[in-house]
């Protein structure tokens, strides 16, 4: 009896070893960096957006939203650092945009638009040859006293063909196309990738209590062309009518990230949800299941306290191997915060 015993006592100790390193295995191992590149600072009081795209060899544009400065606040920043690598990501030096010797808009408003109203918020963009794409959305704010009081008028492309020889202190140039998409459609740009010479790009839209995430497509050359984008359907499909679009995951806050692991052979996305502040990851083997991929959460952001402001637009910024560097808005500081998550 007592040998039965100790033999029951052997095989639970050694159940309960199995379950507890189940467990353990699952838990990320995360590193909190605070404000994401803090030589920002010294340019810039706030911005959102924070979307990087790959320029070439020697450097990373990145794309900004809404940035406060010290003379006020404009709807859209550009700037050039290094090439982001794992190295380097906590200790970027960032080269803005500027006119007059002040950070400007790269996206410029047109005759008869007011700029403290119709906002152009740069989104993520892509380059192909010497074309460089920034989606963006132009919203008109209503009553500026209130966060979520805005219409989206159009959801569009500005592009800047990239002289050669060009390098950072010379003039940039983007011309803005207008009303691509208009009506209730998707701010298009939360995230952009390229594969197999399509660009696949994420588009946020909310309604009906949700807010949600679209996927479409267009061929590299035809990134201009309205009539030749297509949207991933419920089926699996993809179809140029944008308004039978498959909706993603309905609790996504603000824009998100569309990567490709090379060494897990997936399609990842990563966004923060809606109310919770969770960093969440969604990851298939091909764009058209991604709608059907289960929801992890890799990182939950310390709550916030004495506001009912939320956190926003987690995206990662860089992967390598197991290392993913995300960056998400905390909305009391109004800046991206960075978090290193290794992933098993």
């Amino acid at each position: 009896m007592i040998k039965k015993y100790c033999t029951l006592c052997i095989l639970l100790t050694v159940i309960l070893s199995v379950f507890c390193y189940t467990q353990c295995s699952k838990t990320h191992s995360v590193t909190e960096y605070g404000v994401f590149a803090p030589s920002r600072l010294s340019f810039v009081n706030g911005q959102d957006g924070c979307t990087p795209i790959d320029f070439d060899h020697r450097y990373t544009l990145w794309t900004f939203g809404d940035t406060i400065t010290d003379e006020g606040m404009i709807s859209n920043s550009l700037a050039f650092t290094e090439k982001i690598n794992a190295t380097n990501v906590t200790q970027l030096q960032f080269e803005y945009y500027r006119e007059h010797g002040k950070i400007a808009q790269f996206i410029k408003n047109t005759y008869g638009e007011n700029p403290s109203r119709d906002r152009l918020w740069a989104f993520n963009g892509i380059r192909v040859g010497n074309m460089v794409y920034v989606y963006y959305a132009h919203v008109y704010i209503h009553d500026p006293a209130k966060p979520l009081s805005f219409t989206m008028k159009e959801s569009s492309i500005a592009y800047w063909n990239v002289p050669k020889q060009w390098e950072i202190g010379k003039p940039i140039h983007f011309i803005r196309k207008k009303n691509m998409f208009v009506g209730n459609v998707p701010a298009l740009g939360a995230s952009v990738m390229m594969h197999n010479n399509y660009v696949y790009v994420v588009g946020h839209i909310g309604g009906e209590n949700k807010s949600s995430l679209v996927i479409a497509r267009v061929h590299k050359d035809n990134i201009l062309r309205q009539n030749h984008y297509e949207f991933l359907q419920g089926d699996s499909n993809w179809d140029k009518k944008f308004n039978l679009a498959k909706r993603l995951y309905d609790d996504v806050a603000g824009e998100c990230s569309l990567t490709y692991n090379v060494i897990k052979r997936s399609y990842n996305i990563v966004y923060c949800q809606l109310f919770t502040g969770n960093i969440v990851m969604c990851k298939a083997q091909t764009i058209e299941l991604l709608p059907q991929a289960k929801k992890e959460i890799i990182y939950t952001p310390p709550r916030l306290r004495g506001t009912a402001m939320m956190y926003y637009s987690a995206k990662a910024i860089l992967h390598e191997e197991k290392q993913w560097y995300i960056v998400y808005m905390n909305p009391l500081e109004y800046q991206p915060f960075l978090v290193k998550v290794m992933l098993h």
